[in-house]
Order: C-alpha cells, then sequence, then structure tokens
C-alpha cells in the first residue's frame, strides 16, 4: 500500500475512498440488523409520550379536584368582571301578576341586586316560578345589560272546596291556589268531597249552561265519589244521576220555566231515574195540601 504524505497525493485519495466505504458499510450493517418497523415505532413513541404523559397528569388534577377548582375560580372571576363592565342585575320586571305573593316570585327567580347577570339561569328560574301555586306558565328573560324579564299566567279561581272541615280556593284543574282571605271569593261556588276538584270542572261547564239552575247553587256534593247532589240558595236539595247530568239539567230548567218547582215549599228534587223528577215537598207542605183535601170534602 503507498504510504500516504503530503507529497503523494495520489495515496491521501486513495486513503479517503477506503475510509468512506468502510464508513458507509457498516451503516448498512446496523440498518440490517434492526427491522423495518422499529423507526416507525420509534418515531411514534416519541409523540405518544409526552401526550400520555399530559392525559395522565391531566386525570390526576382531575381526580384531586385541582381542574375544578381553577375552572369554578376562573369562571367566578370572568363573571365579577362582566358584572363590573356592567352586566350586573339592577331590575327585575314582572308582567301579569295579580295574586302570586311578590316575595314567593322574587324567592322563586333567586336573583339580587348587583349579581352578575350571566350567572342567572332562566331556565330553573321557569322552573321554579311554575312550582307557585298561582303560576300555570312563566316567561324568563335576560334583557342586558341589567334586567330580568319575567311574565306569568295566573291561574283562574273556580271554586271554594271543603273538605276535612277546611275550605281551599281551587282552579279548573283541582290545583290549590290558597286558603287565606277567602272571603274574597264568597260568590264562587262550594265543592263538598275528597275527589271533587278532579270532577267540578265538567259539573260546573253544565250549571253555567243552564243558567236558571246553575245560578243558584251554593254548594256541589259529590256523592260517593260517583255522582253530585246539588245545595241550592233556598235550602232545596237536586239529586243528579250518575251519567248524563246534561239531561238532567235541562229537565229541572224547563220544569223551573214553566212552572217556578224551585219557588214552592221543596224540600228536595230527585232527578236520578231517567226522564223522571220527583218532588219531595215538605211537612207543612204536606199538611196543607191535606187540609186543602179536607176542607173541599166537607164543601160536596
Amino acid at each position: 500500500m503507498p504510504r500516504v504524505t503530503a507529497d503523494n497525493p495520489r495515496a491521501r485519495l486513495a486513503e479517503q475512498s477506503r475510509r468512506a466505504t468502510l464508513k458507509a458499510a457498516a451503516k448498512a450493517n446496523r440498518r440490517r440488523a434492526l427491522p423495518r418497523w422499529t423507526w416507525p415505532a420509534v418515531k411514534a413513541a416519541a409523540v405518544l409520550l409526552p401526550v400520555l404523559g399530559l392525559g395522565a397528569a391531566t386525570t390526576w388534577a382531575w381526580d384531586s379536584g385541582r381542574i375544578q377548582a381553577a375552572w369554578e375560580s376562573t369562571g367566578e372571576g370572568f363573571l365579577n368582571v362582566t358584572a363590573g363592565a356592567g352586566l350586573a342585575v339592577q331590575e327585575v320586571f314582572v308582567e301579569g301578576r295579580n295574586e302570586a305573593d311578590p316575595k314567593e316570585l322574587l324567592a322563586a327567580l333567586g336573583v339580587e341586586r348587583g349579581m352578575p347577570m350571566l350567572a342567572f339561569d332562566p331556565h330553573a328560574a321557569r322552573e321554579a316560578l311554575e312550582d307557585i301555586p298561582w303560576v300555570s306558565s312563566a316567561v324568563v328573560e335576560r334583557r342586558l345589560p341589567d334586567t330580568i324579564y319575567v311574565r306569568i299566567v295566573e291561574r283562574t279561581p273556580m271554586a271554594l272546596w271543603q273538605v276535612d272541615r277546611t275550605l281551599r280556593l281551587v282552579d279548573g284543574d283541582g290545583t290549590v291556589l290558597t286558603s287565606d282571605n277567602l272571603e274574597r271569593w264568597a260568590d264562587l261556588p262550594m265543592l263538598v268531597g275528597p275527589e271533587a276538584p278532579d270532577r267540578g270542572k265538567e259539573l260546573l261547564a253544565l250549571l253555567a249552561s243552564e243558567p236558571l239552575v246553575g245560578q243558584r247553587v251554593d254548594a256541589a256534593v259529590l256523592v260517593g265519589g260517583r255522582r253530585w247532589d246539588l245545595r241550592l240558595d233556598n235550602g232545596v236539595d237536586i239529586r243528579l244521576p250518575e251519567t248524563d247530568i246534561g239531561s238532567a239539567l235541562r229537565q229541572l230548567a224547563t220544569v223551573q220555566q214553566t212552572n217556578q218547582v224551585l219557588e214552592r215549599d221543596v224540600v228536595a228534587i230527585d232527578l236520578r231515574v231517567p226522564d223522571r223528577l220527583v218532588v219531595q215537598t215538605s211537612a207543612t207542605a204536606a199538611e196543607a195540601r191535606r187540609k186543602a183535601a179536607s176542607d173541599k170534602k166537607r164543601k160536596i
């Protein structure tokens, strides 16, 4: 082999070529020693290991409550910033209220002056309002920057309900509205019996269609949960059938219009037999009739 010297350039080039060849052969041998999938696996591991590490750290932080605390702290801080910027409750405007207690409405809304507008939940507030007996339905809106708007529809009183010697005010669905200050609704009909409110709406509608009778009803008593007895303003009892109440009331109204039967000395009128009206008179009326018959015989 030629000696490598500064004066022998040919030998120097040959040496450099030999070394490059040996280096390339060694590199090729290393590549053949590893499977083809090794390098893609190494690259994937390099990407996944940081991600897995971050996931494990996140799981630990969530289980320990650190993320929730940080989120709540950040959310509360954000709401305070919005309130400081003018998005804070300054006014609550309620439309449609006549009977519902204002304090009860405000408590259901759960708002206070100065609280962040964005912290107020209209949907939860609407559900809370509709749990109040007087409120049939409600609409709740945030009107930025500072107003909560509420529109409610109140229930309509239908009757006074007497059960267990206690009076309550109920609507057409049988919902108990209140038991206070009932003298305000003294002109409403009275329903008596445990199940009376559930069936009272149908009866009162039929009575409204026959005002000659309906306007004189003081109370309606549900007998055995099956049928109604009516107590009129002059103390006369009307015994209604279990079915076809409308026909029975029309029959009574017709007799009243032609014969003024309700103005006579009558104790009760029984309408439970179809197409028949049975009148029960008082003892005074019976005695008067017997006396009249006796006087008639004497004259003969």
